[in-house]
């Protein structure tokens, strides 16, 4: 474990502020019922702002290439803000940036801290209309959203450290000035496992550790983890990396921060040379009986799974090859008694080891139990050769009228200008135009808004950015 305490800057005391303010402007609900928050959210303007977390490696860690955060403004005016990086070797760098409207600005950690393998970046946006996302490149590609949650807990239902190859790390950022204290549970192929080291972990401030999962429950297929902060909050992530065999890739996922009685996944085929996982954690101290359902165009006829989880267990359901008329399908996992779970959604792509070449790519989401009626969607030219746009209603009672727009008053070739999706529908639309850099979705009740991309280093699922205050929980 890699934990040291970095300096103190003024920075903190605005930092802590901010978030305070944040979280009272984002709680504001009706009749004093406080408002979901999707794990990640951006601010319109005239509303207090964000703060956007990125941890990952840097292109020191072995394997990696490089990790590049990019800020995107869809802002009429310039927007200022300020970047704090925290690093593996006690580095405490700030500075503030000037975005230019409409423009986007690229943060590469590793030329900030030079020599650190892992690095924390916190990004403070006063104005809001900013979006933050990271790509990372290597054995594989990664390309997700940054978060703007921290929590006291959190749950990450699959990982592997099975041999050859396969390494995982968990990392705990604080950006906060006050240490965080957390419980690490985990739960491998032979049961529950606790090592020697995992109970009250110390957190300190401004600071990142990283805990190798992979020394401490080897050779295990999956492993699935539970962070309980029992002092502070905190932003958890999982890195997973395979380097051996005809399977490579690399993966960070942000950890669940809301178990729910009901989640939701969007499904994608890999081929006949992938294999589709999904993970799920039974946190809770009782039996719980989970049902798991499928939904889209060609996926109806695929009947419900059940499975019963013991106490603080989890299962992991293989789903076989099937034809669907859409690239994606959505997922629904629920428990009969309404007991909070978490479920992971794992994608792995390759092929066999006589050909030249191999499509190499490993994915990983984890369930939500909110959806959003506003999303901002980008679309990376960079990271982007081919994909699909994915859209699914989880709500099973009303009707979804969707809108697709975008700032260049264009749209990728095969997206409709709007749509209506039923209750429990999911559809995906094909996306080769890299040309197209940002879409705006509306729609009428709150749906689901991911993009499955690919190119020559590998595959992702990116989930959109929610607009704030238009989470909500979807009807049952």
């Amino acid at each position: 474990m890699n934990a040291f305490r970095l300096p103190t800057f003024l920075l903190i005391s605005v930092l802590l502020v901010s978030v305070f303010v944040f979280s009272i402007e984002r709680d504001e609900g009706v009749e004093g019922i406080p408002l979901p928050v999707y794990p990640v959210e951006v601010s319109m303007v005239g509303e207090s702002g964000d703060l956007w977390f990125c941890v990952g490696p840097t292109g020191e860690l072995d394997g990696i290439s490089e990790r590049t955060i990019t800020l995107t403004s869809f802002s009429d005016t310039d927007s200022f803000g300020r970047v704090t990086i925290a690093d593996d070797l006690g580095n405490d760098i700030e500075r503030e940036i000037l975005l230019e409207s409409g423009q986007s600005f690229d943060i590469k950690p590793e030329q900030s801290v030079p020599g650190a393998k892992w690095a924390a970046v916190t990004i403070e946006v006063p104005s809001g209309e900013v979006l933050v996302k990271q790509q990372i490149t290597g054995n594989g590609l990664d390309v997700e959203p940054c978060v703007t949650t921290t929590s006291d807990f959190w749950h990450l239902p699959w990982s592997s450290t099975l041999r050859p190859g396969s390494e995982a790390s968990l990392l705990f950022y604080n950006p906060f000035q006050a240490p965080a204290v957390a419980d690490l549970h985990f739960v491998g192929d032979v049961g529950r496992r606790e090592t020697l080291d995992s109970q009250g972990v110390v957190i300190p401030s401004r600071s990142l550790v990283v805990f190798d999962i992979t020394t401490r429950i080897p050779d295990s297929s999956v492993v699935s983890a539970t962070v309980d902060v029992r002092v502070g909050q905190l932003v958890v992530a999982r890195m997973q990396t395979a380097g051996e065999g005809i399977r490579k890739g690399l993966d960070l996922v942000y950890g669940s921060n809301r178990a729910a009685g009901r989640v939701f996944l969007t499904g994608y085929e890999q081929g006949s040379e992938g294999t589709e996982l999904i993970s799920i954690l039974n946190p809770n101290n009782e039996f719980v009986e989970v049902e798991i359902s499928f939904f889209g165009t060609g996926v109806q006829n695929i009947q419900p799974r059940k499975l019963e989880l013991r106490a603080l267990q989890r299962q992991v359901l293989e789903l076989e090859t099937f034809e669907s008329d859409n690239a994606t399908y959505g997922v629904e996992v629920k428990s009969f008694d309404g007991q909070p779970i978490a479920a992971s959604f794992i994608s792995w792509k390759g092929k066999s080891s006589d050909e030249e070449s191999l499509d190499i790519g490993l994915t990983t989401q984890n369930g939500v139990d909110l959806a959003a009626r506003n999303w901002k969607v980008l679309l990376e030219s960079s990271s982007f050769e081919s994909g699909y746009l994915s859209v699914f209603n989880p709500d099973s009672k009303t009707i979804a009228s969707i809108k697709f727009s975008n700032q260049e008053s264009s749209l990728p070739f095969g997206v409709p200008d709007q749509i209506e999706l039923d209750g429990l529908e999911s559809v995906s639309f094909p996306i080769a135009d890299s040309s197209i850099e940002a879409l705006d979705i509306d729609s009428t009740s709150p749906v689901l808004v991911g993009v499955v991309g690919r190119n020559s280093s590998g595959i992702y699922f990116k989930s959109a950015v929610a607009i704030s205050k238009t989470s909500e929980t979807p009807a049952s």
